[in-house]
């Protein structure tokens, strides 16, 4: 067994060395758990992100971006900072011992057929760059995927286009091995699909065109190969705004509620969060905060009012909001005043005003001024409110199924009980 592990090591040194590499980090995944002494999937989560993978889940570390546990706003916050090597790096990394055991021995297979017939600092940055490659569109999906299948359906296409040149590789890598590929491509839709594997088929997909487009270079012998060689080599740049993008998603909400965490000045980040409402309206933190934060700049909290109410609107489970809610209305004065708070809860939520109204407590005759209340400037007790442990909805007269939210959907993005993708 040894003497077979070093002829291939051997043979096939780049093959093994990203084998090799993806089972070092496998281990020290254990090892990590082991000395947590849990095999829980917080820890497990936790040593991913520690050995440089991406994580969306990022709320059980210990994050300093993260101050609230029960109910966070989550996301690539790694990515976001400008570390983009953790997407080559989350390629290396493997959800269990079985997504390990089934990516090296894919690898081993299709690297032992490359490997001969390519110089292996070229046959080792094809590797690297598939496996870079493979993983990008899952994170414009905001899938979290780990593994090196991406990677081993480049080597797959590659194959496919390498054994009409060479006649070992054909011997060996027949019509029928690329009937089972194929079908393990399809397959693995069919597994999302119907909810029984969370699979990177974006990635596998990418993967294998990237590497039918480098077999086609690969094997082109035509007057024209030169051409077709800068120009595959060229199309590489595309790689730098593609992983630009990725690190600044213009087009997810969270992303902007990332930046207002990284901004003094208080009109850009009400610019930010509004945005971010915008683009992500069931991420209940971001509308606590854009309310929060507009109410620092009005002498009469109406827009503040008026946003947490839409917030809460989208976000029935969230009661840190009503809380809020609750502070912001002791800050009405006036009959008038709360005469147009009022109209606005009538407005936003209609049928449901009434239940809104006992539950946001507007008729009790103390909430008028409070000691409470969020103060203009710095971080005041409404702030901190945010931060608080989750209570559990109020009952009285409420009816809790009128106004608390469906069940979480684990499979959207904006769900906080996102998983590793295979």
């Amino acid at each position: 067994m040894l003497h077979s592990i070093r002829s291939f090591c051997s043979r096939f040194p780049v093959t093994a060395a990203f084998i090799a590499i993806a089972v070092g980090l496998f281990i020290a995944v254990q090892v990590y758990r082991i000395n947590h002494n849990s095999a829980g999937q917080s820890d497990f989560d936790d040593a991913l992100w520690k050995l440089g993978a991406v994580q969306p889940l990022v709320f059980v570390h210990d994050h300093p971006l993260i101050e609230e546990k029960d109910y966070p706003t989550g996301g690539p916050f790694d990515l976001w900072a400008g570390e983009w090597w953790r997407i080559l790096i989350s390629g290396f990394h493997h959800g269990d011992l079985l997504h390990l055991v089934m990516n090296c021995l894919a690898i081993g297979f299709l690297g032992h057929l490359i490997e001969p017939v390519m110089r292996n600092w070229i046959y080792a940055l094809f590797l690297i760059v598939a496996t870079f490659v493979s993983l990008l569109p899952e994170y414009y999906w905001e899938h979290y995927a780990v593994g090196l299948s991406g990677a081993a359906f480049a080597m797959f296409g590659m194959l496919i286009l390498l054994r009409k040149t060479d006649e070992h590789i054909a011997e060996v890598f027949t019509d029928r091995e690329i009937h089972w590929g194929l079908g393990w491509l399809l397959l693995c839709f069919v597994l999302t699909y119907l909810g029984i594997l969370n699979i990177a088929n974006a990635a596998h997909v990418t993967g294998f065109l990237y590497g039918l487009l480098a077999g086609v270079v690969v094997v082109n012998h035509s007057r024209w190969k030169s051409l077709f060689r800068f120009a595959f080599v060229a199309l590489h740049l595309a790689l730098i705004p593609a992983t630009w993008l990725v690190c600044h998603p213009y087009w997810n909400g969270k992303y902007y509620w990332y930046l207002a965490r990284h901004t003094e000045d208080l009109g850009q980040r009400i610019t930010y969060l509004q945005k971010g409402v915008d683009l992500s309206p069931g991420e209940p933190k971001i509308g606590a905060e854009l309310a929060l934060s507009l109410y620092r700049t009005e002498s009469v909290p109406f827009g503040s009012w008026e946003t947490i109410l839409k917030s809460l609107k989208r976000n029935r489970s969230y009661e840190k909001g009503v809380e809020l809610a609750r502070l912001i209305w002791k800050q009405f004065h006036s009959e008038d005043q709360k005469a147009q708070a009022r109209a606005m809860v009538d407005e936003i939520f209609g049928d449901e005003s009434e239940a809104w109204s006992d539950r946001l407590q507007l008729a009790q005759v103390e909430m008028v001024q409070t000691d409470l209340a969020p103060e203009r400037g710095g971080k005041g007790p409404a702030e901190e409110l945010l931060f608080l442990k989750e209570q559990g909805p109020q009952t009285g007269t409420l009816k809790p199924q009128d106004l608390t939210a469906p069940p979480v959907d684990p499979g959207s993005p904006q769900s906080a009980v996102e998983g590793v993708t295979l």
